[in-house]
């Protein structure tokens, strides 16, 4: 009964997580991004570092998140307010950017759409609210390592496997080529959404 009752905790755990990785916002804005602006490959390398910051911030969370957020709002506010900062600056760069020299970007993409899935992750601060909401419910003083390390895999895999679909989604089914065709818009579009986000957000914390 208690491995039906951990794997039923799981089981919402990893239900959550979904429901999170699904809820539009930056990080859909980068795959998307990556995918139409690179190739498929880009999109899925986004999404595994983007599942790689996803584990980063659960382990946090598991480490102590919500002790620090009840400990010291200044420190958890100065984290929100970062985070604003950098998805303003990230949606005025996708509205503004010209187009750039293809061939240079070739050889680049490919670890910068890792490393931009990584810190979009990481610097979201909806999933540092995200997470420290989500493992208070789920986490308790007698989870052994094991529980814990199980909850930080599900959430990264979770993540990475859903915007790896949304990848395969976006890049095939004759897709790309409308995508393609519409880059300019959807760079202004994704950039436009990432500001308004952030302008929200913002609002949350002033109200």
């Amino acid at each position: 009964s208690t491995k039906f009752m951990t794997f039923f905790i799981w089981f919402q755990f990893a239900l959550v997580c979904l429901i999170g990785a699904m809820s539009p916002g930056p990080s859909l804005a980068v795959v998307i991004r990556n995918n139409v602006n690179y190739n498929r490959m880009a999109g899925i390398l986004t999404s595994l570092g983007h599942g790689l910051g996803i584990g980063v911030y659960a382990t946090a969370a598991v480490l102590g998140l919500g002790f620090i957020l009840k400990a010291n709002q200044m420190v958890f506010l100065i984290i929100q307010i970062l985070g604003l900062i950098f998805l303003f600056l990230l949606g005025l760069m996708f509205i503004f950017q010209k187009r750039t020299d293809q061939n240079v970007e070739e050889h680049q993409h490919q670890f910068n759409s890792f490393f931009q899935g990584f810190v979009i992750a990481v610097i979201n601060p909806k999933i540092l609210i995200w997470f420290t909401a989500i493992y208070s419910q789920f986490i308790n003083i007698n989870a052994n390592i094991i529980f814990n390390t199980t909850l930080v895999l599900t959430a990264s895999i979770i993540d990475a496997l859903w915007y790896i679909l949304v990848s395969f989604l976006v890049t095939g089914y004759g897709l790309k080529n409308i995508l393609i065709e519409r880059k300019k818009m959807i760079q202004k579009i994704t950039g436009s959404l990432l500001i308004l986000i952030a302008l929200s957000l913002l609002y949350k914390i002033i109200s």
